[in-house]
């Protein structure tokens, strides 16, 4: 009778498909490795559910950051943030480091450079020697475990493409990216690899997919995980769409996938720092065992993230990335800044009234220009390049207004833009201007807009030697506008003849300026970029890598004016709580996107423009959904200086 009933049970649970979840719960003190990337001791490894940890980190150097490890066969591999690719024999750990020397970052500045950020990497599952990876923008490929790499040809894949997840089985590899989905390389070159990837609708013509966080492939078929709130897509190889296939759909909760592989039919994965396995409805269902360990240990460690693998084999090696919150690095002087952009017009004619504004509301900063979107340079510089090219104009009194503001306990912030700057590049007979490739001449954008070189070490160097004036003057900090390359206009003809190496990506330029700007200023650097810096990360196409800069600025201020993106971007929902909505995304996605060592401070519509729904409303859908995003402090932005309804908005707050 007893034989009967355990005969029974076993046919319920086989029934319930639920056998290989009861042998990972069964196994795991006994069958599980536990790999923990951590903050304060590297790489720690425990065979006994978390009991004990032991050191794994015998050949790293000191000041390695740590990614990623990642079990192939009988070798483990370690991606770090700057200082390549590391291998190790799982048996006798002694890592050695198998990066390609062309790996490295392209610097003018820094004869010792560091290694590009290691984006994405992978192995054949049927063949672990074959290995694939990327730094960003470049894809390389190995057949004897890293011991040499092949680059392969970008064609088809455009420059400004970030890799974000890699595939490989035989000669077919996947390319996942952070806003134009999947691509497959066919050996020579790279096409799309299928439809129906989630995504958001921007413009009637365009859609943006997902970021492409993990990809798995196998003989049969490839399946793909999404950064947030997009569950998991698989699709035979030969097939031309994608389905959704596992995980949750669920937008509200921010679900990303980290990692995905299958055993014995079972698709397997983690999301938020814990492991799941699917259950018969494409449900997840936690894999307490395992998520206990970590949750407990993460009570002693800041972890980077985790590695499961089994001795036996009978479990996938899978990485998790927990969600890290951690503030105690952030600028405290930075922090909690409420302010209103302020040009030199609106200064000289108005200042008492933005003073009122100050007192009367939770607005306790400004922006001021002090080098405007034309070079036009507004305080008394000593620069001799300032007279060369007559960039000064009619100084206000920085003195007297600094003096006010600190009577008020308002805090000054100094805006200079960069890179777009007419003086500049009419001065020198435009010798740092961006040249023509075609003609030689200087190249020419969108109507009034003039760009200088950003490749140019005497325009970084006027840049910062002016920051340095102004911090001098009492300025509490710099804010570094148009600290991009251009964006429209023919730049298929922009020749950058300041460039020394050609495999430069744009992003290490913007690093190469604002590491020189941070040696030689004293007081916090913040940088503007374009809003949609928030969602995927872009890095070569204009050059403004958000999570590159959050490693070396105090603050970043992405500009997510709900009037300049898309007509047809977040409009699920009601229309009036569109303006809550992309800025609350923003900022949950960007703090997801950046070293934490920053602060966002944002830039907010406090302007009419294509906004139906325009009134206090709109100004204060925006300032809670920052707030209630976890991000401190914002920007108002309105270029004539008329504040008068986001005063309105303020006052009723």
């Amino acid at each position: 009778m007893r034989i009967f009933s355990i005969k029974n049970i076993i046919k319920a649970v086989l029934a319930a498909g639920i056998i290989l979840t009861l042998f990972i719960y069964c196994a795991s003190s006994a069958d599980l490795k536990i790999y923990l990337v951590t903050e304060e001791r590297g790489i720690i490894l425990s065979e006994n559910s978390g009991r004990s940890w032991s050191s794994f980190n015998k050949g790293l150097p000191d000041k390695v950051e740590p990614l990623r490890l990642y079990r192939a066969g009988n070798y483990l591999y370690l991606t770090t943030w700057s200082s390549g690719l590391y291998r190790s024999e799982e048996a006798s750990p002694n890592w050695v480091n198998i990066s390609s020397p062309d790996f490295k970052t392209r610097s003018i500045y820094f004869d010792d450079a560091e290694y590009r950020k290691i984006s994405a990497f992978n192995f054949d599952p049927e063949n672990p020697d074959s290995l694939v990876i990327a730094t960003k923008h470049t894809i390389y490929r190995s057949e004897n475990r890293g011991d040499t790499w092949i680059k392969l040809p970008r064609t088809g894949l455009h420059e400004r493409n970030y890799i974000t997840a890699l595939s490989v089985t035989g000669k077919r590899i996947y390319a996942g990216t952070s806003f134009n989905g999947i691509y497959e390389f066919n050996g020579s070159r790279f096409t799309h690899a299928g439809k129906n990837l989630p995504g958001e609708p921007y413009s009637g013509t365009l859609t943006f997919t997902e970021q492409v966080t993990s990809l798995f492939s196998d003989k049969k078929m490839v399946m793909a995980g999404f950064f947030f709130g997009s569950g998991i897509y698989s699709k035979n190889h030969n097939a031309k769409t994608f389905q959704y296939t596992a995980g949750s759909e669920d937008k509200v909760k921010h679900f990303s996938v980290d990692d995905i592989s299958i055993i014995n039919g079972k698709v397997c994965y983690t999301s938020g720092g814990e492991f799941f396995m699917s259950d018969e409805n494409k449900k997840p269902l936690p894999l307490d065992n395992i998520n206990s360990v970590i949750k407990n240990a993460s009570e002693r460690y800041r972890i980077i993230s985790a590695t499961v693998t089994s001795k036996s084999g009978a479990y996938p090696a899978l990485s998790a990335v927990p969600e890290r919150t951690d503030s105690s690095k952030r600028s405290e002087t930075t922090g909690g800044k409420n302010s209103i952009y302020l040009s030199v017009s609106a200064v000289r004619s108005n200042l008492n009234r933005y003073i009122k504004i100050a007192n009367e509301t939770e607005i306790n900063a400004f922006v001021i220009d002090m080098k405007d979107d034309f070079g036009n340079i507004y305080f008394p510089s000593k620069l001799k390049t300032v007279t060369e090219i007559r960039s000064q104009r009619n100084p206000v009194n920085v003195k007297h207004i600094l003096k006010t503001m600190k009577e008020n306990n308002i805090y000054s912030i100094a805006r200079i833009v960069v890179f777009k700057d007419n003086k500049m590049y009419q001065g020198y007979n435009s010798r740092y201007a961006i040249k023509n490739r075609k003609t030689g001449k200087p190249w020419k954008g969108t109507e009034h807009e003039y760009w200088v070189d950003p490749h140019s070490e005497f325009v970084h160097d006027y840049n910062i030697g002016l920051a340095k004036e102004l911090a001098e003057m009492g300025f509490d900090e710099i804010q570094f506008d148009y600290i991009r390359f251009p964006s429209d206009g023919p730049i298929h003809l922009c020749n950058y003849t300041h460039r020394k190496d050609n495999d430069t990506y744009k992003s290490e330029i913007m690093v190469d300026f604002l590491k020189k700007a941070k040696k030689n200023l004293n007081v916090p650097v913040s940088v503007d970029i374009y809003g949609f810096n928030s969602w995927y990360h872009f890095g070569n196409w204009i050059g403004q890598d958000m999570e590159a800069l959050s490693r070396v600025v105090d603050v970043i201020s992405p500009m997510v004016y709900p009037s300049h993106f898309g007509r047809s971007f977040y409009m699920k929902g009601d229309r009036a709580g569109r303006s809550y909505r992309i800025v609350y995304d923003g900022g949950k996605r960007a703090m997801k996107l950046i070293d934490h060592s920053v602060h966002i401070r944002p830039y907010l519509q406090a302007f009419n423009l294509l906004s139906p729904t325009w009134g206090p409303g709109y100004i204060n859908n925006q300032i809670n959904a920052a707030k209630e995003s976890g991000l401190n402090g914002y920007t108002l932005w309105n270029a004539r200086g008329d504040y008068d309804t986001p005063f309105q908005a303020l006052k009723n707050k």
